[in-house]
């Protein structure tokens, strides 16, 4: 007896479209559960879907084309509908047990500047030259301590950065592809996350970092967050880093091995006349500030390569003020450095890539100054401002600036 065959629409069967859904997403590194988070429903509808028990709707199929990052009638032959809403933060929230509600307007945020980056993207024709594959090759067999290091080292080889300090690392991930966003997340890191990685259908590879910590802790987070982008994408599209498990360690392990590698820290060590086990507050500091660290990362890295012993770890960590000591020796101190709330600056928020296609948009009179703020989900002044144009009532150029011009011109420079 035949084989009974169900046809759902232009000839496709039920069983070519639960294969095709399956497929998909496996091929999209996405779990059921956050296809399910993404799309509004039970982890248990996406399994019927791709079972053949159920079949989903035209807006259903619509949200897993841009969800897989595939055209509508590549995924199946159906009519094309208007895009479903498919809620990325949703899922975000869905890959951790427990996140502190605190955390998701800033995570929903996040989403909503991806998308509006996405839609900016379309309207002035302008491509995001996002990062949708890692270059690197990630096996979880190869994640012990040598593995890291050799991971590391690849990466900056793969930047040309040598084994020397790191100044900024918004451009080392610019020149990945990766977009780098910044929201207020909440303070305590016991209850919510420092950052979190995710594979966004149009812009490629995201990160965002909690504002509500110190700029050394935001800067160790995006090199942990870029270490999921990197090594973890392979595997998922997403990562919100909050619980304690090996992808979080293997994060942890990378972000010290990028910031501080071991080799770059000796280097150093011997050719400032340094002794290789470290016992003077001051020597960490001159190693912090030379590799644009915090306090807290070079005390840990330092302990880590074996370099600081267990007793002269716990007397530095809580006798030393690091940032009175260090001005003390002559560094410029960052404004931030004594605040632990929230960088208040728009532009900080944004990845340059994003701020130069706004910009280049209002310029060229693509998009009006107020459509401008719009997408970037500010008010005009804050947009204004951080596309550096005129502001009605803003203080003219302090007379140093022009005060060294002339300088100039009387030494010949000019």
């Amino acid at each position: 007896m035949a084989k009974s065959v169900t046809v759902t629409r232009e000839g496709v069967t039920v069983e070519d479209l639960q294969a095709i859904l399956a497929r998909s997403r496996q091929r999209s590194h996405y779990s059921q559960d956050a296809v399910a988070g993404a799309l509004g429903v039970s982890r248990a509808m996406v399994s019927y879907w791709e079972t053949g028990s159920r079949t989903p709707n035209d807006r259903q199929l619509s949200g897993l084309a841009r969800l897989y990052g595939v055209q509508l009638t590549d995924l199946i032959k159906g009519r094309d509908v208007e895009p479903s809403g498919v809620d990325l933060a949703a899922m975000l929230l869905r890959s951790v047990p427990t996140v502190d509600p605190e955390a998701v307007p800033g995570i929903r945020d996040f989403v909503r500047f991806l998308d509006r980056y996405a839609e900016l993207s379309r309207v002035i024709k302008t491509p995001i030259r996002g990062l949708t594959q890692s270059p690197f090759v990630f096996r979880s067999e190869f994640t012990g301590k040598d593995d890291i290091r050799r991971k590391a080292e690849e990466v900056r080889a793969h930047l040309g950065l040598g084994t020397g300090p790191i100044a900024d690392l918004d451009p080392v991930c610019e020149r990945l592809g990766i977009t780098v966003y910044r929201a207020s997340l909440g303070g305590d890191l016991q209850r919510v996350p420092s950052g979190a990685f995710l594979h966004h259908p149009e812009v490629g590879f995201a990160i965002v970092v909690n504002l509500d910590m110190t700029p050394g802790r935001r800067r160790f987070t995006l090199a942990h967050e870029l270490a999921h982008a990197l090594f973890h994408s392979c595997e998922t599209n997403c990562v919100v880093s909050h619980e304690h498990n090996p992808r979080e360690r293997f994060a942890d392990a990378f972000g010290g091995e990028f910031l501080m590698p071991g080799e770059g820290v000796r280097r150093f060590v011997e050719e400032s006349g340094m002794t290789p086990r470290i016992v003077d507050a001051v020597d960490v500091v001159h190693i912090q500030r030379y590799f644009h660290v915090s306090w807290a990362t070079a005390l840990v890295r330092l302990r880590q390569m074996n370099a600081i012993d267990d007793p002269t770890f716990q007397n530095l960590k809580t006798s030393v003020r690091p940032v009175a000591l260090a001005q003390s020796l002559g560094y410029l101190i960052d404004p931030t450095e004594h605040s632990l709330g929230v960088d208040t600056r728009p532009a900080r928020r944004f990845p340059q890539a994003f701020l130069r296609m706004l910009r280049d948009a209002v310029i060229t009179e693509v998009v009006s100054p107020s459509t401008a703020a719009s997408f970037a989900g500010l008010a005009l002044p804050e947009v204004l401002q951080i596309l550096a144009r005129p502001v009605p009532g803003a203080e003219p150029a302090p007379p140093e600036q022009e005060r060294e011009f002339r300088e100039y011109e009387v030494s010949g420079v000019l």
